[in-house]
């Protein structure tokens, strides 16, 4: 999945997070546009995620600012992230996108149909009845997936 052109590039400008005195991000300036995939790799502590939560306004900065497509702004309301280890909730595979699509404000009577699409889209279709605690680790990544495409500007087809 990708950002809509709309919102590239992401721009965090002399980004910085200080905590207890500590920086953790020191003046982070980096530009994200669309084309190519772009990958952020750097050892174990180096940052990456927190940039990634500050990207998406997990985390507010302590300095800087943020920009998406040439906007600012401080949360973002219809977008999502996955992270490395996605949290399970304790029911279904199915059951999982559909609580995503209810907090997402679909409507109830939309949401089965919904759900049933978003893990046929990741492969996992046949797997909407299991436990999502019981998917293999690239399972519950496909799952973390589909619930992410629950957002309204999600780039997963409808």
């Amino acid at each position: 999945m990708r950002a809509p052109a709309s919102d590239l590039p992401l721009m965090l400008v002399e980004a910085q997070i200080v905590a207890r005195e500590v920086t953790i991000l020191d003046r982070v300036t980096l530009t994200i546009m669309a084309g190519s995939p772009t990958s952020l790799i750097g050892p174990n502590g180096s940052g990456k995620t927190t940039l990634l939560r500050v990207a998406m306004g997990l985390i507010p900065l302590s300095a800087g600012r943020i920009t998406w497509g040439g906007r600012e702004t401080s949360t973002l309301t219809k977008a999502a992230i996955t992270f490395q280890r996605p949290t399970m909730l304790r029911r279904t595979a199915l059951a999982n996108v559909r609580y995503a699509l209810a907090a997402a404000g679909v409507p109830r009577e939309k949401r089965q149909e919904r759900a049933a699409e978003l893990l046929t889209l990741v492969e996992l279709a046949e797997l909407g009845g299991r436990p999502a605690r019981r998917l293999s680790g690239g399972e519950q990544q496909r799952l973390a997936l589909a619930r992410a495409g629950t957002r309204p500007r999600c780039a997963i087809p409808r």
